[in-house]
């Protein structure tokens, strides 16, 4: 029998560069933080990537959140949002210009307050408005004076607001953009299937582990899930986090033209739509808008996607936009 010698040199080359190689069949997980939210990414590894892919994502994702942070973050002191609210400076980076654009576009869109710079009436009102009973007209017109998106402007890389008091705030909106932003890192990385998690904003794109699109579930209690696919989700609300004051109903939104808390039934929005920016954007103006203008204003716009959940007759109900089809799962756990 003739026998095949292979030199050890070839060898150890070969086993090298097999062992460099990933096949690309398991989906990993990376964590971190940003704007003070945890977020979680499940990914797939691509074909026959470099053994340190894991690592180099993780890296890639860090550096974007250190980013993102630095320009609106309120929770850095040094971020370019905390150096405008404090007139510190008035320079703008991209990210907070296309923050503060889209959220001004949807506000016109809409009529909605967007909740962008209404801080100082949460402070006026206090929580759960325990102020409700010491508040005077004065003090609310006082406070309008810095109060109100369409107040705040950027012209040529520089901020300009009409009222220096004005404070500025991005957490909710801000989150959207995140996940766009490292949807964008998964998608230069050849990363095919992919979710991305941050706060109550998600972002999918391709096939969970399972093979089938990325499945969300829209409420525990009744087990309706959704599945999406190339698409992100975003809820603005809480269906326990409300306020009741003389049998009425508030949420947690400030009405940024006439001072008050928004006295509404909707308890929680939720808005898919293709992506993470566009889905947090509409979801908080839905949220501020109330029930009854936000349904006139989706059957207005059929493209929208989106579910509302509001208060009525003692219960919980919802209305669905016809372009959303929900499953109904139920699940048994041995």
């Amino acid at each position: 029998m003739k026998r095949t010698v292979v030199p050890a040199t070839i060898l150890l080359l070969f086993l090298l560069v097999f062992a460099g190689c990933n096949p690309g069949k398991s989906y990993q997980t990376i964590n971190g933080v940003v704007m003070g939210y945890s977020y979680q990414v499940v990914f797939q590894i691509p074909e026959y990537a470099p053994w340190t892919f894991k690592s180099d994502i993780k890296k890639a994702a860090r550096k974007c959140t250190y980013e993102i942070d630095r320009s609106i973050s309120l929770y850095e002191k040094s971020s370019v949002i905390s150096n405008i609210n404090s007139n510190t400076s008035m320079e703008a980076d991209s990210i907070f210009t296309t923050v503060l654009m889209k959220t001004k576009a949807t506000a016109e869109l809409t009529g909605a307050s967007m909740n962008t710079t209404t801080g100082p009436l949460r402070d006026l009102w206090g929580y759960n408005l325990v102020n409700a009973h010491n508040i005077t007209p004065d003090q609310i017109a006082q406070v309008l004076e810095y109060t109100g998106i369409w107040k705040v402007s950027a012209q040529k890389g520089l901020v300009v607001k009409t009222d220096s008091r004005i404070q500025l705030n991005f957490n909710n909106t801000g989150l959207g953009l995140a996940a766009d932003y490292l949807g964008a890192i998964m998608d230069m990385h050849n990363i095919s299937n992919y979710m991305i998690e941050i706060g109550k904003v998600v972002l999918c794109k391709g096939l969970n582990p399972s093979g089938t699109p990325w499945r969300w579930v829209i409420d525990q209690a009744s087990g309706n899930v959704i599945y999406l696919s190339d698409k992100a989700i975003s809820i603005c609300g809480n269906l326990s986090n409300f306020t009741i004051r003389e049998g009425k109903i508030f949420n947690q939104m400030f009405n940024s033209s006439t001072g008050y808390p928004v006295q509404d039934p909707l308890l929680s929005t939720l808005v898919i739509a293709n992506n993470s920016l566009d889905a947090t954007a509409y979801s908080i103006a839905f949220y501020s808008m109330g029930v009854e203008k936000s349904i006139q204003f989706l059957e207005s716009h059929g493209n929208i996607q989106a579910i509302l959940f509001y208060y009525n007759d003692n219960e919980i109900v919802t209305y669905t936009t016809p372009n959303i089809t929900q499953r109904n799962e139920i699940q048994y756990f041995p």
